[in-house]
């Protein structure tokens, strides 16, 4: 068996762990999500430890294969037609899977159904809906919680609701087809906006990444049509199509509040580079209309903006905000309470997200060269998703987009790491309070960290060693 045979089936006997783990160990927390089709998302009530594990096992062991495709890809060993087909059968096995390692997708059909009786899911949770199946499967602490997303968003959620005759199952698999179409559409732009020989690259950390596998395809998270428009807004301005880019920028802030760094960089572009007035003036009108437009799609369309510290409503321990709150918690010695000390570190690291999101934005606009500019935007996407109140692995993908199609090699290379690493981000509900958590989740994160600093740091041959040797470390 071939290198490249063993990296597809391998990747893919992990991608079946994961999504067999998960479906069997099923959730704790108080949320009911349905059987799925003919029972098969059923879980296992007698062993859930044992196939938890199954799932961990499986994230690990889908890590250590996609960093191994990397390297390949880095190396030229690989073309564009094979890592298509290898991400193709990595992420099969999701699409018949239940949402894996969250439940947002729960919580977007009830707003969707909300949106469809006339209740404004802006003023109000799921919970306004009352009992039965659709508030069993949304997560207590999102049940009384406002929509943070934009009234496009909400549009789409409310028509999958439609489409779905109320059948949430159903719902959750038309979703996850809307967020494969959007994979789909960012590997082809991608391919198109990455330099031809680094192609198979790019390719590989957007399709076959497992940021991508586990948490877009496998989590059904609508986070995908951001990393789309954002690249839909770089292949605009590079083609001069300033009402083409203006029209995704202004649909991506519809969809979600990252999208308004695209009008920003957007604008700063038409600021910034000699374009003519009459451009100018179309792209800015394009935004605004566009914006108003989806603002009506659904009643009180900016009640979205008032919701915005929805997500902050929850505590991601390993977020930037929480580690440095904890920090500072502990070298004061506990002066002021973790909770105002945690408020503290949000608002401090927040405000230096912003300014160095300016900056970035700022210095895209000015620079002529589109594929940098195109990296500074997906840093600047980068620091939003990683300085806000709470970080969730699929935020990456904001940014990353535009990393994978347009940063250097050594920027590419750290977005390895960092996606490696926030593998573990997320692990199946039943091994909080086990040895497993204690033990299993950190082994199998420090084994593939130190695999993805191999890809940072790639082993070379010493200057005295033969040819032929330096040869095979390359």
């Amino acid at each position: 068996m071939t290198t490249l045979s063993r990296l597809t089936w391998g990747g893919t006997a992990a991608s079946v762990a994961i999504a067999v783990g998960v479906t069997r160990a099923g959730t704790a927390g108080g949320a009911t999500p349905p059987d799925g089709p003919l029972a098969l998302w059923r879980p296992d009530t007698h062993s859930p430890v044992g196939w938890a594990v199954c799932a961990l096992f499986g994230l690990a062991a889908l890590a250590l294969v996609f960093l191994r495709l990397y390297r390949l890809a880095e190396a030229r060993a690989v073309d564009v037609r094979t890592v298509a087909t290898i991400a193709a059968c990595w992420c099969a096995p999701m699409l018949v899977a239940p949402p894996v390692l969250s439940l947002d997708v729960w919580s977007y059909f009830a707003q969707g159904t909300m949106v469809g009786q006339g209740l404004d899911p802006y003023a109000y949770g799921p919970s306004l809906l009352g009992p039965g199946h659709v508030l069993d499967a949304v997560s207590p602490v999102w049940r009384d919680t406002p929509a943070p997303y934009g009234p496009l968003m909400l549009a789409a959620l409310q028509g999958t609701a439609a489409l779905s005759a109320g059948h949430i199952s159903v719902a959750a698999l038309l979703l996850r087809a809307l967020v494969v179409l959007a994979v789909v559409a960012v590997a082809v732009l991608v391919t198109r906006l990455a330099p031809p020989e680094e192609r198979a690259l790019a390719l590989t950390l957007v399709a076959a990444n497992p940021l991508v596998v586990v948490h877009l395809v496998g989590g059904a998270h609508l986070d995908a049509l951001l990393g789309l428009l954002a690249a839909v807004t770089i292949y605009a301005v590079r083609r001069r199509w300033y009402v083409v880019a203006a029209l995704a920028a202004a649909l991506a802030f519809s969809v979600k509040l990252p999208g308004i760094l695209l009008i920003g960089y957007l604008l700063a572009h038409l600021v910034r580079q000699p374009v003519p007035v009459r451009r100018r003036v179309a792209a800015v009108v394009t935004i605004g209309v566009v914006v108003l437009g989806c603002s009506l799609l659904v009643p009180h369309g900016w009640g979205w903006l008032s919701a915005m510290d929805v997500p902050g409503r929850v505590r991601i321990y390993w977020a930037p905000a929480s580690l440095v709150g904890s920090v500072v918690y502990l070298v004061t010695g506990g002066v002021a309470s973790y909770t105002d000390t945690l408020a503290l570190a949000r608002s401090v690291v927040a405000a230096a997200g912003a300014i160095a999101i300016a900056a970035l934005l700022w210095r895209a606009g000015a620079e002529p060269n589109w594929r940098r500019a195109g990296a500074f935007v997906g840093a600047a996407l980068l620091v939003l998703a990683s300085s806000g109140p709470v970080m969730h692995a699929w935020y990456v993908v904001w940014g990353g987009v535009l990393l994978a199609a347009c940063a250097g090699t050594r920027a590419r290379r750290w977005a390895v790491v960092l996606g490696a690493a926030l593998c573990f981000s997320a692990v199946p509900d039943q091994l909080g309070g086990t040895l497993w958590s204690v033990l299993a989740v950190p082994l199998c994160l420090s084994v593939v960290v130190v695999d993805a600093v191999r890809t940072v740091f790639p082993a070379t041959a010493p200057r005295w060693a033969p040819a032929e040797v330096a040869a095979d470390t390359a």
